[in-house]
């Protein structure tokens, strides 16, 4: 939240917090939220290799408000844990039947750093696969940098997660952060490059020396934000097997997502 440097101002300002804060509780407590699945692709074989489940919080007029408006308020006024655990228990719902049945691909779930400072989320993971007979391996977890939590902290905290079987993707890498501290502390199986590298994929010089030092590490590199044929064309020249974005199609449903699997199964 901005900073209000009229004194006179705060009473409002304050209850203003306190109601956008009780208002996306209720949305969390009452099923007002969505999560919606972007397809992720594999590019050698144009195939469906898993999603991104991607929280919406659709309001009565038929917009959305935007994640990149929610998200960090959430964040800010520590709803973002319990956010989480609902998304969590939503994709199980929502695809879980889909996951149980395609055990080759897997859904990507985004996390805070500090949400695996507790087993919380890691026993409610585990319950959740064995409810739903889903392999821990189908359940990728995305970390964003936190530049107020040391990477060290969560070292051991995340281990455990991939000793469960779950995947763990760096989001956003290449996007400014101090992505090496975290190469360094944790061990991850997949880097997403952020998708500004991607938006100027064909003159970009950066690209090719972050996607060998991705290979360099054993670490598989997922490219965001793939709009053109002419993006995906480069990407796959310079080996990139992975990748999301509007060209493939936007955050769906799970309906609709289901459908789209279903239906480019049948084209191909």
């Amino acid at each position: 939240m901005d900073f209000v440097d009229e004194p006179h101002l705060l009473p409002g300002f304050f209850r203003q917090l306190a109601a956008s804060r009780a208002r996306l509780l209720h949305a969390i407590h009452n099923q007002q939220l969505e999560v919606r699945y972007q397809p992720i692709m594999r590019l050698d074989t144009d195939s469906v290799a898993g999603a991104e489940a991607l929280v919406r919080w659709p309001q009565r007029n038929g917009q959305c408000i935007p994640p990149d408006s929610f998200i960090p308020f959430a964040r800010e006024t520590g709803l973002l844990g319990l956010m989480t655990h609902w998304i969590v228990g939503q994709v199980f719902t929502d695809v879980g039947a889909w996951l149980r049945q395609h055990p080759q691909r897997y859904v990507s779930i985004n996390v805070e750093p500090d949400d695996l400072l507790t087993t919380a989320l890691l026993d409610r993971l585990a319950l959740l696969c064995r409810t739903h007979q889903v392999r821990p391996q189908q359940i990728a977890l995305e970390l964003t940098e936190n530049s107020e939590i040391d990477p060290w902290d969560i070292a051991e905290p995340a281990a455990r997660y991939r000793q469960a079987g779950h995947r763990l993707f760096l989001d956003d890498f290449g996007s400014g952060y101090a992505n090496m501290s975290y190469l360094q502390a944790l061990t991850f199986d997949m880097l997403k490059l952020d998708r500004t590298l991607i938006g100027a994929a064909a003159g970009n010089s950066v690209l090719p020396p972050l996607i060998a030092f991705a290979r360099s590490l054993a670490l598989e590199p997922l490219a965001e934000g793939v709009e053109t044929p002419e993006q995906r064309k480069q990407l796959q020249t310079l080996g990139v097997v992975y990748a999301q974005g509007w060209y493939y199609s936007k955050a769906l449903t799970s309906r609709a997502f289901i459908q789209w699997c279903a239906d480019r199964r049948r084209q191909s």
